[in-house]
């Protein structure tokens, strides 16, 4: 019988459960801002592709920035970093409610706005992705690892569930005001954290140009098949399948016709999916065979959302999207973990920046191609084809790293290599 407390050793460790839990209260505060951005672009009369060119400003920095932000994550304290990248998105929040609440918001300003958050998150993202592996032991990394993605789940459960409740009846400006007040949470969780307790990467003393340290981490994942061929399969999958924040609010309201209740209940049961994985995952641990669960989650991913285009009624499609919630996490965990553990302490923030930028730099491709197909030929034509282009990508990685062996059943990281 399992024990609760093998599926949540990372958090005996006190720096990691201060910043575990700041987290699930920042989070949830994001994900009501997440549900709530595009839908006030649908209140505007935006179309399906002016939601899709949000999403795409929010992302693309990441395309250019991302490898720099692990640059810095690999040189600088991680954790006064994120202090200041956090205090800024907090910043955002509270501008994009002060616009919303006073009627005087217009699309434009949400697509400046877009664009401001995605250069904030360029940097926050891949030192956010590594700065786990400061807070436990190597032998906890894992289980840190799917704790904050079952953390990131949890939010994305109780935020849409309530952003749809307080959209139906207060408005999106509400949600942004949410989102401002929960940065808190994680402000005060770094603040508190013991320095001394960390388990910071060795830096020298003479740091290598900025050129030659991108270099040297985009050198490792190109020669790790284990890292290579994973963040290829994310890039498919994030480019094709994964624009949920474009379809799912086209397809709510006008494929399933639904308010806004019943378009935060749609994305808080994907999140009851992901987080049935998170949790699942977190007490398989080790055990389990990662690049079979990686492949087995994405083909499961791509069959729900096809699926999930052929449905036309809520009681269809509610069950469908928690089966695309689970098959999504089980393949994105299992990417993130096979990544870390593929890779030297020395090199973390520099390859997480390149899974950074193929997973968040993805969206602004993905982003304006599921909008132009929405408006085209229904959101319904976005998940179906995305599910069918998707399906060629599972089928490369699974040819690399299964039929032609490349997938090491050890995925221990090999040593960094100068140039």
């Amino acid at each position: 019988m399992l024990s609760l407390g093998r599926g949540f050793t990372a958090v005996r460790h006190r720096n990691f459960r201060l910043y575990w839990i700041g987290q699930i209260i920042s989070l949830v505060g994001t994900w009501m801002q997440t549900v709530s951005q595009p839908w006030l672009v649908l209140l505007l009369h935006g179309s399906p592709i002016q939601l899709g060119t949000v999403l795409a400003l929010q992302f693309a920095p990441s395309l250019v920035l991302a490898p720099l932000g692990g640059v810095l994550a690999d040189r600088v304290d991680k954790r006064r970093l994120l202090l200041a990248t956090q205090s800024i998105a907090a910043l955002h929040a509270v501008v994009l409610f002060g616009l919303t609440v006073t009627d005087v918001v217009e699309i434009w300003q949400i697509m400046v706005l877009a664009l401001a958050l995605g250069f904030v998150n360029a940097i926050d993202m891949p030192v956010r992705q590594s700065f786990a592996a400061e807070l436990v032991p190597r032998e906890d990394l894992m289980n840190a690892i799917t704790l904050n993605s079952a953390s990131f789940n949890l939010a994305r459960v109780l935020g849409p569930a309530v952003a749809g409740v307080t959209l139906a009846f207060y408005g999106p400006a509400f949600n942004f005001a949410i989102n401002a007040v929960s940065y808190v949470g994680v402000l005060v969780a770094l603040q508190r954290m013991d320095p001394a307790g960390m388990q910071p990467s060795a830096r020298s003393d003479r740091m290598p140009s900025v050129r030659f340290s991108l270099a040297e981490g985009v050198r490792y994942a190109l020669r790790t098949p284990t890292v290579l061929w994973p963040l290829v399969l994310l890039a498919g999958m994030g480019t094709f399948g994964m624009n949920y924040q474009i379809l799912l609010p086209l397809f709510a309201r006008f494929t399933l016709s639904l308010g806004a209740d019943g378009y935060g209940a749609l994305f808080a049961a994907m999140g009851v999916g992901s987080l049935l994985a998170s949790v699942a995952l977190a007490y398989i641990g080790s055990r389990r065979p990662l690049v079979g669960m990686m492949l087995g989650g994405a083909l499961s991913f791509v069959v729900f959302q096809a699926l999930l285009g052929l449905s036309r009624k809520p009681e269809v499609a509610f069950p469908v999207i928690v089966m695309v919630g689970l098959a999504s996490m089980l393949m994105i965990n299992t990417i993130n973990v096979i990544v870390q553990r593929s890779v030297p302490n020395e090199l973390r923030g520099r390859v997480m920046s390149l899974y950074i930028m193929v997973f968040a730099g993805s969206a602004p491709i993905g982003g304006l191609l599921a909008g132009t197909i929405a408006q085209q030929w229904g959101p319904p034509a976005g998940f179906l084809l995305g599910a069918a282009v998707a399906t060629l990508f599972i089928g490369l990685a699974a040819w690399q790293l299964v039929v032609l062996g490349k997938g090491r059943s050890d995925l221990t990281p090999r040593p960094a290599v100068a140039a």
